[in-house]
Parts: structure tokens; sequence; C-alpha cells
């Protein structure tokens, strides 16, 4: 299937951009100079899948430090204890441990950390439940790193830190952004490409989303931006390292207009 993207989203690549993360969903294209150039990790946003911070550790072996309230041992083991009581789904039943076990397996590693806050909010006032909140300002001016890779994949928070990511990109060696709703927020994606110091080096769009009727844009996109790689060479949408996030559906083949 096609897809059109705005000019004002056109980019050159580089040559040394690998997937990082499994096959399909969850999976992104990086380039390895910023692996290589990272002392840190940054992942917002993990639901049941940290492939992503897993190969990344495995590739560099920096700190890594993922944020989600949503997910935890105690949700894991309760989703567990669930699919017990319905010993009729086996294969989820299977499924539910294995996630149980690779959770505690990876976030008991040395220098692997999971704080269960949501991030993209700043939490001020009375807020219900506000401690399970924190802004991406107030990680990066706390983190004594310098080249922070960061991955972002929170379902629409993202517009609430395109700012704070402009401000930081001092501190950034790499990013990898998610964006959602993307006929709603063209505007702020293209001003935020035009204004981040770090250079947009690869679109992918995720093919769970629809592309809109009209303007042909995918809903949701997923952009890698880089401080080290070479952009220099024209790209091919979908690269060659690119998987469809739904392996039951096409691929999105990209253009620009």
């Amino acid at each position: 299937m096609k897809a059109i993207l705005p000019n004002s989203l056109s980019f050159k690549t580089t040559d040394d951009l690998i997937r990082v993360g499994k096959k399909h969903d969850g999976g992104y294209l990086v380039s390895t100079a910023d692996i290589n150039a990272s002392d840190c990790l940054i992942g917002l946003g993990i639901n049941d899948d940290w492939s992503f911070e897993e190969h990344f550790k495995s590739l560099h072996n920096v700190e890594v430090l993922a944020y989600d309230a949503s997910v935890g041992k105690k949700v894991f083991l309760r989703n567990v204890i669930i699919g017990f009581l319905q010993p009729w789904r086996v294969r989820r039943l299977l499924n539910l441990i294995r996630t149980l076990f690779k959770y505690q397996s990876f976030f008991n590693t040395k220098g692997v950390n999971h704080i269960k806050k949501f991030v993209g909010f700043d939490s001020i006032g009375s807020l219900p439940n506000n401690n399970h909140f924190i802004h991406l300002r107030d990680i990066m001016n706390n983190l004594d790193k310098k080249n922070v890779f960061v991955k972002i994949d929170v379902e629409g928070s993202e517009y609430r830190f395109l700012q704070t990511l402009l401000e930081q990109s001092e501190k950034i060696s790499g990013c990898v952004i998610e964006f959602h709703d993307c006929e709603l927020h063209l505007d702020k994606i293209e001003w935020f490409v035009n204004n981040y110091d770090l250079k947009l080096i690869h679109i992918h769009a995720n093919n769970f989303a629809p592309v809109c009727q009209k303007s042909k844009l995918p809903l949701v996109l997923e952009l890698t931006f880089s401080k080290n790689g070479a952009d220099e060479l024209m790209p091919l949408l979908p690269h060659t390292a690119d998987m469809p996030n739904n392996p039951h559906e096409l691929e999105l083949e990209l253009s620009f207009s």
C-alpha cells in the first residue's frame, strides 16, 4: 500500500542504520554511530515489550532507564494469576508467564532500571496520583550523562515534551519518536523537525494505524534522529531493515508529495 509524506519531512539518510528491537512492532532503525556514542538509554513507554532496550544494551553496555507506570512485576504477576483461572487458554497463559520471567530477568540486570512513572505531564497542585508523573525536563536535568539516546513511544504524550527535546539536544546522541495522530499534529511534527539540532535520518509508517484517506498521510509515523550519523544518502522507503509492525498486513510504501 502506498502513502504520501509532505516534502517538509524529506531527509537524507546514513549507511549505518541497523534494526534495534524485535521483528515487526517494537523494533526501530537507528544509526550505529549514535549507539556507540551513547552513555545512557532512556526508554519512554515499555508496556510489555522492552526488546529495544534489551537489544540496545547488548550492542553497547550503557545504563538503561525505562519509564512506564502502567506495568511492573505486580501487573504481570496478576495477569498470570488471571491466566490460571482460564486454563483453556493455554497459549495465552504461557505468553503471560514468559513475559513475567523476561521482565524479571532484564530489569534485575545491573544498570537496568524500571521507573514506574508516566513521562510527559507536569503534575502540580492537587492533581490526583501526581506522584506517578514526571516531566522529561526533570529527568534530563537530574541525569549526569552527556550522550543520552532517547526512545519514545508514549501513545500521544510525545507532543507534550517536544520543546524539552529541543532544549536538551546537546545531551542527546540520538532519538526515536513514534508520532501518533499525525494528521492532527502535522504542523507540530514539521516544526519539530525543522528546529531540532539532530538530523532526521529515517521515517517508517506503522501499518497498525490507517492512512488518512484525503491526504494519504499515515496516522502513526516512527522518526529517527541522529547526532553522529552521516546524512549523505537518498533514502529508500521502506528501508531493507524495516518490517511491517503488523506482519499480517502489507508494509506501507512511502513517497514525498
